[in-house]
């Protein structure tokens, strides 16, 4: 198949957390908000004036550092977020939202704070850690709505004076609701024959949690509308070589793949 025009580019922005368009966005005055679990809203960290940026450490060789402050019996993950925090790789963050659902990285995020990281070079940097409960009872909403209120949205409004108004949480969901474009790329994976591979739809999906909606939106649209347009390649054909009691037999049929 003919390449994808922005490949390279979603490849290359997912060469470092602090990429270009994260570059572009702190430019221009917005407040980057890193998260790790997908517990934490997405959409409450795309409040006006803000965008979310999901941590990853790509590139990662060593991890001797934050193994050092963590122990081997921590994930990988865990440990190569720390050890990229250590190095400054996350000295772009305003703040790092997170939540108790996972007790090893729920550590490796205490060691922002005891370390300080981030908070030498941004001296407004806070960390906000919300009790998420593993239930949809109505008790358990109440709560997780509350931890929402007092570990998210009024430490954005105090510190950052971002608007948390009911008209700005509605805008940030109808903004959120477009990037559901992913959904519709996704689905191209489930012809016989896809459009798309599934490397590049997993590319693709990274792009969108790492860089700011509204400056990667418009790329993911052109890419929908070229997907449409692109011409899969014929499926290839292989000879199948059928073993039979120890003896090899040539099936003269053709399998599809």
């Amino acid at each position: 198949m003919k390449d994808l025009k922005h490949l390279i580019y979603f490849e290359n922005l997912l060469q470092e957390a602090n990429n270009e368009l994260v570059q572009q966005a702190r430019a221009e005055g917005e407040h980057a908000l890193g998260y790790t679990c997908y517990f934490v809203p997405e959409t409450l960290l795309n409040l006006p004036g803000c965008f979310s940026s999901r941590l990853r450490a790509p590139n990662t060789g060593s991890i001797d550092v934050g193994t050092y402050y963590m122990s081997s019996k921590i994930c990988s993950y865990t440990r190569s977020i720390l050890e990229r925090g250590i190095e400054g790789g996350y000295d772009y963050l305003d703040a790092l939202l997170s939540s108790e659902t996972c007790q090893m990285m729920h550590r490796g995020h205490e060691h922002f704070e005891i370390l300080g990281l981030v908070k030498e070079k941004n001296p407004q940097f806070f960390m906000s850690m919300m009790d998420v409960p593993f239930s949809d009872e109505d008790f358990a909403v109440d709560h997780y709505e509350e931890q929402l209120r007092i570990k998210v949205l009024e430490p954005l409004h105090e510190v950052y004076g971002v608007d948390v108004s009911d008209d700005a949480l509605r805008k940030a969901v109808a903004e959120h609701n477009e990037v559901r474009i992913i959904t519709e790329i996704g689905d191209l994976r489930k012809a016989a024959n896809p459009v798309i591979t599934g490397y590049e739809f997993h590319v693709i999906q990274l792009v969108s949690q790492v860089c700011p909606h509204k400056r990667i939106l418009p790329y993911l649209k052109q890419t929908l509308t070229e997907l449409k347009h692109r011409k899969a390649d014929p499926q290839p054909w292989f000879r199948v070589r059928l073993v039979v009691t120890g003896s090899e037999i040539d099936d003269p049929a053709f399998t599809k793949l």
